[in-house]
């Protein structure tokens, strides 16, 4: 087999999964009700605030310690943009320690 085909092949299925798992994401969101819908966001922004600028931990210290997750989160997080947003936190704390 070729190796780049396959690799494209394990890509493609790669990016159908993630397009799978954000949908189903949205969905569960968009059936919160509102009030459903703050408490989500007070949960993880507050876990995110502890996890960054209080104990600046690393990016799997709050995934695994701050907010209890296991290691399937780690995709998860970098899917929805944390590890960036991590990363861009994490250079502007030391920028001004």
């Amino acid at each position: 087999m070729d190796f780049k085909k396959a690799l494209e092949g394990m890509a493609e299925m790669q990016d159908d999964a993630n397009k799978i798992f954000s949908d189903r994401a949205e969905e569960a969101w968009s059936k919160m009700t509102h009030d459903e819908q703050l408490m989500a966001f007070y949960s993880v922004v507050s876990r995110l605030t502890k996890g960054e600028l209080e104990e600046e931990g690393s990016y799997r210290y709050i995934l695994y310690d701050i907010f209890g997750f296991g290691p399937e989160s780690y995709g998860v997080g970098m899917l929805s943009g944390f590890m960036d947003l991590h990363n861009s936190i994490n250079r502007e704390v030391k920028k001004f320690s």
